[in-house]
């Protein structure tokens, strides 16, 4: 029986794949995003120092600030030249169109999302402290602020969750909001969401908290704690993190959170969904729909065994294959980034320049494959299903142009570009893509596991998805860093990208990132909200 719903399941990816290959046009006009909001909650204001403000200190709600200051707005961009004089009143002599871009266009975080939909939701299950009493809140990202939803202690639900603790925590609880981008994404909306959901998990994870990622939930008791509709938003991870100290106990209040407002472009977006996409989502958080564990679809890779023992290699049909396999190139030693202070400069760039030197890729690599940041990263980079990268320098000072796969523990790359290699024009079907593409680098993530990616099961699906957006985010941060630019894009024509990198049989590249020098966008100003932050 089992054995059969892992298979259904399979089914359900392969078509929901076929489905986002079918529907690949974008609609002209779409819903704009909305937040969520509990407007019957008492709200708990947190800190957000700018410039002259006194810096975050070591308490436990300020540290739980710096890490949630990673998906609040943290820049006011897009408005132009032209937009700005229409605001103040002074002439400005410029030919940019005299316009304003709608006021959800105009706030920028750190972490990158599709169509800056930003599909997800924070929630806090809060042990108690001297400066904010026991409960499970919700995260107003655009305000900075706590809602709070349920006074108590959450430690009894929090141990059903997660297991029971001997010493009090706290939990962060990360959901996935999967139809808020559907108006403009269709199909490819959900697949888009979850690499949006990876995106924010890495982004928390950044934080110096000492924090642990739990992404075996169940979603149906989750839901039950938060009051939530699954069909419309479901808990896809956790974040725990040691309570400072203990404080009198009183049990979580009885019954739900107040209601909520902000999801009815949600509830639109779930009737007009495609059915695949529904039954997808559904297979992958029903409590009985997916039997098969995402580990079983194993990535392989090349392993260091803890003894010291010599690697283990891929098997031979899974061996990237290219005329200068046998010439590996050794990178330069990775250095150590500092994520946290990268976050709040982070931003999509809108234009890239050439210039780019192998220190810069060697770090951005290192850091995407899980080498650099937390402890916490580094687990998730240690998941099955953490996907393989594969770099095509194009513009890059020390990296010959060409297509290499590249392997982390060994920090080099293997070329595997086909000979004589040229970019079809259909890889790229996007005017961004056209206009960037070769200006530096592109880092694509790969699945090249056991399974192609229409074989997997859903939760697998999921998962490998999910890790996806941490790595993207990971290399993300890591150009930043680096004195680089990039620009996330997770539409692409997987066939052609395939040949162009040489992939083998069976592997899949799942979205990529842009990377270049910094090169302005004329005409557009950026005001950072949070400058004078030293936490990020």
């Amino acid at each position: 029986m089992a054995a059969s719903r892992a298979t259904a399941s399979a089914g359900t990816v392969g078509r929901y794949l076929a489905a986002v290959r079918v529907d690949a046009e974008q609609p002209t006009v779409y819903l704009p995003p909305y937040g969520k909001r509990y407007p019957g909650a008492a709200r708990r204001p947190l800190r957000w120092p700018g410039p002259g403000c006194v810096p975050f200190g070591d308490g436990c709600l300020d540290r739980l600030s710096s890490m949630l200051l990673g998906y609040a707005p943290r820049r006011a961009e897009m408005i132009t030249l032209a937009g700005l004089s229409a605001l103040t009143g002074a002439p400005l002599d410029t030919p940019t169109p005299s316009r304003l871009l709608p006021g959800w266009h105009t706030l920028r975080r750190s972490v990158p999302s599709g169509g800056a939909f930003h599909p997800n939701e924070i929630y806090l299950a809060w042990a108690g402290s001297p400066d904010l009493p026991a409960g499970v809140y919700h995260y107003d990202q655009p305000h900075h602020c706590l809602e709070l939803l349920r006074p108590g202690s959450p430690a009894a639900w929090l141990d059903r969750l997660l297991g029971i603790a001997a010493t009090p925590r706290h939990a962060l609880l990360l959901t996935h909001r999967p139809w808020k981008n559907a108006s403009k994404y269709g199909a490819f909306g959900y697949r888009l969401s979850i690499i949006d959901s990876g995106a924010l998990l890495a982004q928390l994870l950044t934080s110096p908290v000492d924090a642990t990622p739990r992404l075996d939930l169940d979603p149906a008791l989750a839901g039950e704690l938060l009051g939530l509709d699954a069909e419309l938003e479901a808990t896809y991870a956790a974040i725990e993190f040691p309570a400072d100290a203990d404080v009198p106990w009183a049990p979580l209040a009885s019954g739900g959170p107040p209601s909520a407002t902000g999801l009815d472009h949600d509830r639109l977006g779930h009737d007009a969904a495609h059915p695949s996409a529904v039954a997808l989502h559904r297979a992958t958080y029903d409590r009985d729909a997916d039997a098969e564990p995402p580990s079983v679809d194993r990535l392989p890779a090349d392993r260091v065994p803890a003894d010291g023992s010599p690697a283990q290699r891929l098997p031979a049909d899974r061996l990237p294959v290219g005329p200068a396999a046998d010439r590996p190139l050794d990178l330069p030693p990775a250095r150590p980034l500092d994520l946290v202070a990268a976050a709040a400069r982070r931003a999509s760039a809108a234009n890239l320049g050439p210039g780019l030197t192998a220190g810069q890729v060697a770090d951005i690599l290192a850091c995407a494959a899980g080498r650099a940041g937390s402890p916490a990263l580094a687990a998730l980079a240690r998941q099955p299903l953490y996907p393989a990268i594969w770099c095509l320098a194009r513009t890059v000072d020390g990296i010959a142009a060409d297509a290499y796969r590249y392997q982390p523990h060994r920090h080099r790359l293997v070329p595997t570009g086909p000979p004589e290699a040229v970019d079809d024009a259909a890889a790229y079907p996007h005017r961004v893509d056209r206009r960037m593409v070769t200006r530096g680098a592109t880092l694509y993530l790969v699945h090249a596991g056991s399974r192609p990616v229409d074989q997997l099961s859903a939760a697998s699906f999921h998962r490998l998805h999910l890790l996806a957006g941490v790595a993207l985010q990971l290399a993300g941060l890591a150009a930043t860093a680096t004195g680089a630019a990039s620009r996330a894009l997770g539409g692409l024509t997987a066939d052609a990208v395939a040949a162009r990198l040489g992939l083998p049989d069976g592997a899949s590249p799942l979205t990529q990132l842009l990377i270049g020098r910094p090169a302005p966008r004329p005409g557009v100003l950026a005001a950072h909200l949070t400058e004078g932050n030293p936490h990020g």
